[in-house]
């Protein structure tokens, strides 16, 4: 590849649907940040405590009272947490108006920075300063810092565009999720 095209400019569009943002929460939560363990912590602890009040229930009245409170509320409400998640999800991308017709910003991928520009708003990030950078079926998640992340669509520019990610990003800073 030519040094002339190795340094040109690579501009991705934000073009962002339902499917796209529902798919990045769940990444975003459940696998970066596996918010999935506090959930099921809770309700092995409540299923341990249930089996408890079972297994000693002989001469107790109450303990197969208790143990199904406990056991129900351990199931119940990691369900209900879960639920009122991506309720919440859905209503976010609602409210954003998401859909694959309107480009939401743009991404342009420099020699020195990532350049984001939405409407009149414009940032830049060193590619220093990138937090990481995943690649999953159907998108890049561009995360600039911990809690903000830019998605790019897959497009034809895709496969270049992570090209471009790999020669930044130290390994540490990048995974490739689709092997």
């Amino acid at each position: 590849m030519s040094e002339e095209k190795r340094n040109a400019a690579l501009t991705l569009e934000g073009n962002i649907d339902k499917k796209d943002f529902t798919r990045f929460a769940m990444f975003d939560a459940f696998v970066r940040r596996k918010a999935w363990r506090n959930p099921l912590l809770f309700a092995l602890i409540l299923c341990a405590f249930a089996a408890v009040c079972f297994a000693g229930r002989e001469g107790r009245d109450q303990a197969v009272l208790i143990g199904s409170v406990l056991l129900g509320v351990g199931l119940l409400l990691p369900l209900v947490w879960f639920g009122l998640f991506a309720a919440a999800v859905r209503r976010q991308a609602k409210a954003n108006g998401l859909s694959r017709g309107r480009a939401q910003y743009f991404v342009t991928l420099l020699q020195d920075r990532v350049q984001v520009e939405k409407g009149k708003e414009s940032a830049a990030y060193a590619w220093e300063d990138i937090y990481m950078a995943y690649r999953v079926r159907g998108c890049i998640y561009l995360y600039v810092n911990a809690s903000r992340a830019f998605l790019l669509p897959a497009c034809e520019k895709t496969d270049r565009a992570w090209e471009v990610i790999c020669e930044h990003l130290p390994e540490g800073k990048r995974q490739n999720r689709l092997r």
